[in-house]
């Protein structure tokens, strides 16, 4: 007699485990902005803040997502998004014709900090804790070595791109969904992306079973670094000048991100569709203050409170 399986069970740890916690609490805001100010949230130009402050985030956050399924976290993305930014203005310093070489190496850079990160916690076996908290001081005391006050230029036509809209849609939208798309392809797609989620599951039984713990975890930090880089430059061509402080605080947002989409800071379990409804919700936060008239310095405290619930409600849960 065959057995009839149990039907699978939507219950709220489901909703973590699938990364759908992040997006009910996004509807909920929704409807409740809606509810509050109908004309005011559903404009174009509202609308077009709230994407415009998912694409930085964002795209700091993919890299994060990654490095934590793999089993590690990056403190230095904030710092690393600051010093590629600032040297990106200062380096074009308003020459259209360095732009593209300028981006390049900004972005090189930031896989040059990911293998510096890899090959530290992966070779050397230093705590990812301990090896990226101390390129998180490193790479900003380099930033503030460079200059402490706003520097530099960013061509017209890469600020136009970072700041024009078409409706409701940012053009600079366009390379946050790229990075999703890419991520999600060498996640779903590729042997390593098969890897990251068993090194971060077990990395020992991952050796055992023949995966590449250090070249897998040495790639995880390249491409975090990576996106690191592109948020810095996306961050100086938003303010068309470069800036010792721009990306401080991007690393805080980041773990926070993550951690209301679901994955798991143990690693091996997450998925960039929690990941991105962190963003989307830390990105209402933000932008909704405006529109609520509430005071800007209850930012920090009520965006703490929006996490430590979602972690009450959805991560604990998530573990079990």
């Amino acid at each position: 007699m065959t057995a009839i399986a149990a039907p699978r069970r939507r219950d709220v740890a489901w909703i973590a485990h699938s990364g759908l916690a992040a997006w009910v609490i996004v509807a909920v805001l929704v409807v409740g902005l809606t509810i509050h100010d109908p004309s005011g949230f559903w404009t174009a130009s509202n609308i077009a803040n709230v994407l415009t402050a998912c694409v930085v985030l964002g795209l700091v956050a993919l890299g994060q997502n990654i490095v934590v399924l793999a089993g590690g976290i990056d403190l230095a993305v904030g710092s690393t998004a600051t010093l590629s930014g600032l040297l990106a203005a200062i380096l074009i310093d308003g020459y259209p014709i360095r732009t593209a070489p300028v981006v390049i190496a900004m972005l090189a850079l930031g896989a040059l900090i990911g293998v510096v990160h890899g090959l530290l916690i992966a070779r050397v076996k230093l705590p990812p804790f301990v090896v990226t908290l101390a390129t998180f001081y490193l790479l900003q005391g380099l930033a503030f070595i460079i200059t402490t006050q706003p520097k530099g230029q960013i061509t017209t036509a890469l600020s136009n791109f970072a700041l024009d809209r078409s409706g409701p849609i940012p053009h600079a939208l366009l390379v946050l969904l790229v990075a999703l798309g890419v991520v999600a392809l060498l996640l779903r797609r590729t042997a390593w992306g098969r890897n990251v989620y068993a090194v971060g599951g077990d990395a020992e039984a991952a050796r055992s079973n023949g995966v590449p713990v250090a070249r897998t975890l040495v790639l995880a930090y390249v491409v975090c670094g990576v996106l690191a880089a592109a948020a810095g430059v996306m961050l100086a061509s938003r303010a068309t000048i470069g800036s010792p402080t721009a990306g401080q605080g991007l690393e805080l947002s980041a773990i926070a991100v993550v951690v209301i989409g679901g994955t798991s800071l143990l690693g091996g379990r997450g998925t960039l569709l929690g990941t991105l409804g962190g963003v989307v919700l830390l990105a209402l936060i933000d932008t909704s203050f405006t529109l609520l008239q509430i005071d800007a310095t209850l930012n920090d405290l009520i965006r703490g409170i929006v996490i430590l619930a979602a972690a009450a409600i959805f991560v604990t849960r998530s573990d079990r």
